[in-house]
C-alpha cells in the first residue's frame, strides 16, 4: 500500500524547481517506476511534484540534432517515421521497454533517471554520446550521458533539479543497431544488452553493453580495432573478446554471471556483423 503523500502540480519550470528544493520532494512524469517502488516499499517520497504539465518537458524535434523533452512518452518515440530514419536505435530500443500500455506513461528521461544497469535506453544514449539537459536552483547545465548515471539507482542530479531534455547534437552519423538478451518474449528486464554505432567514413565504432556492470559500458579502443581489421568476423571476435575484458557483470535473479558473460560475446559479435556488414 502507498502511504499518504503530498500532491503539487507546478505551474511553470521555476514552481517546478523550488518545490523540489523541498526534503524528500520527487518528480511525477511517467511514474511508472517511481510508484511501482511506492507501492512496494521502496521508495517513500513526501512530496510528488507533477511535471507533466510543464512546456520545457514537451520538446521534440528532429531536424539539425534530436531533441527529446522530459515529458515524451516510449511509444511516441517508436512511432515517428523522422526518428526512425535518422537514429532507428531509439525506436529499437524503446520498442523492448515494457509493455504497448506502459510506453504510453513511461519515457525516456524517466528510464535513465531511474538509473537501473539493465535500462534499455541507456546503451543507445552512449553510442550517440547523448547530453542530458537539466535545470535546478543554479540554473541551466549540460551532462554527457556516460557522466549521468553514476551507479545502480543513482545519477548526477543535485537537490532540486530537474531533467528538462535529452539531446543527440550528431544523429547522423552511421549505422545503428540495438539488441536484447531476455529470459522469455515479451516483457523483461535485459540479461544483456548491447547497442553500436559504425561509421566507416570517420572510422568511429561505438559499442555500448548493458545489465554487466554498475552503469553500462561503452568500449574503449574499438575504433582503433574497426580501423586496422577489414574481416568481419574477425573484428566481431576481438570487440567480444574486448567487451569480456571491459564488464564485471554479477549473479542475480535473472542469470548468473557466467551466463552474462557467455552471452555478451554472442550478443557483442551479433551487434558488429550488423552494424558493420
Amino acid at each position: 500500500m502507498i502511504k499518504p503523500v503530498a500532491y503539487f502540480k507546478p505551474g511553470s519550470l521555476k514552481e517546478a524547481v523550488e518545490a523540489l528544493q523541498t526534503e524528500n520532494a520527487w518528480p511525477l512524469a511517467g511514474g511508472t517506476d517511481l510508484l511501482v517502488n511506492m507501492r512496494n516499499g521502496v521508495e517513500h517520497p513526501d512530496l510528488l511534484v507533477d511535471i507533466k504539465g510543464l512546456e520545457e518537458l514537451n520538446v521534440f524535434e528532429v531536424d539539425g540534432k534530436i531533441i527529446i523533452g522530459g515529458n515524451i512518452n516510449l511509444n511516441f518515440i517508436i512511432d515517428d517515421a523522422r526518428l526512425r530514419k535518422v537514429c532507428p536505435v531509439l525506436g529499437q530500443s524503446a520498442l523492448t521497454v515494457a509493455t504497448y500500455q506502459l510506453r504510453n506513461r513511461a519515457t525516456l528521461v524517466g528510464n535513465i533517471c531511474n538509473a537501473s544497469p539493465a535500462a534499455d535506453m541507456a546503451p543507445a544514449l552512449y553510442v550517440m554520446e547523448a547530453e542530458v539537459v537539466v535545470s535546478g536552483p543554479q540554473g541551466e547545465r549540460h551532462v554527457p550521458i556516460n557522466e549521468f548515471i553514476t551507479g545502480v539507482k543513482k545519477t548526477s542530479l543535485k537537490k532540486g533539479e530537474v531533467v528538462l531534455r535529452v539531446e543527440i547534437p550528431n544523429p547522423k552519423v552511421g549505422k545503428t543497431a540495438f539488441l536484447k538478451k531476455q529470459r522469455y518474449r515479451g516483457h523483461d528486464l535485459a540479461t544483456v544488452n548491447v547497442a553500436g554505432i559504425a561509421n566507416p567514413d570517420t572510422g568511429t565504432l561505438r559499442v555500448c553493453i548493458g545489465a554487466c556492470a554498475v552503469t553500462p559500458v561503452l568500449l574503449k579502443g574499438t575504433d582503433e580495432l574497426y580501423k586496422s581489421i577489414k574481416d568481419v568476423d574477425e573484428l566481431a571476435d576481438k570487440v567480444s573478446e574486448l567487451a569480456l575484458q571491459s564488464i564485471s557483470p554479477i549473479d542475480d535473479v535473472r542469470s548468473s554471471a557466467e551466463y552474462r558473460r557467455d552471452m555478451t560475446a554472442v550478443y557483442v559479435k551479433r551487434l558488429v556483423r550488423t552494424i558493420c556488414s
